[in-house]
């Protein structure tokens, strides 16, 4: 100030200099869905899931028997901590793997481990390197076909085809006996692998 006189600076002014609010900045989701580094995280994490589910099935048919009563729990016995468990990736894998296997597809679950790793490895290189409509198309009749095979053939304590290959396979019986049953399987299975 020219005339000599001391201005006093105003606090308010002064605070508000020093702790400027930032911008906040907007996420552009269509750039982001674009963006090869998007895709290329989204391949990894599908290859992860692949490699998860098949190690984690793999343990199952060893360790089945020892983990089935925390398994029977489902989701809620991850919380659990009392009983140590037998699969290789802990109580997810125990509970994940007992889904799949005992509760659904049994053995053919693995199937749907290729389904993951092509998506994942299309994702990751950032083209087709393998057909995921056709990957997806012999995983679903293969899984069902396989199943419910394993199910009429291998009837025993492990669940060979799951809850589903089991309850599909008693239908089939129930409606056209075990000759029939066995007719329809040959042609289904014969032609799938054709």
């Amino acid at each position: 100030n020219s005339s000599g006189k001391k201005v006093k600076a105003d606090p308010k002014k002064a605070d508000s200099k020093a702790f400027k609010q930032e911008k906040e900045e907007k996420i552009d989701w269509k750039a982001l869905a674009r963006d090869e580094r998007t895709w290329k995280i989204t391949g990894a994490v599908f290859l992860l899931i692949a490699i998860f589910l098949f190690i984690a099935f793999l343990s199952y048919f060893f360790t089945w028997k020892e983990d089935q009563d925390i398994a029977k729990n489902g989701f809620s016995a991850l919380l659990e901590n009392d009983k140590p468990v037998a699969n290789l990736l802990g109580r997810l894998g125990a509970v994940v793997s007992h889904f799949f296997i005992f509760n659904c597809f049994g053995i053919a679950s693995l199937l749907i481990c290729t389904f993951f790793f092509v998506v994942g490895t299309n994702l990751l290189f950032n083209r087709k390197v393998f057909s995921i409509w056709r990957n997806l198309k012999y995983v679903t009749v293969g899984v069902l076909v396989l199943s419910v095979s394993l199910a009429f053939i291998l009837r025993g304590e492990f669940p060979f085809g799951g809850g589903v290959g089991k309850l599909i396979s008693n239908w089939l019986i129930g409606i056209l006996g075990n000759v029939g049953t066995a007719a329809l399987l040959l042609v289904v299975a014969f032609g799938y692998f054709i």
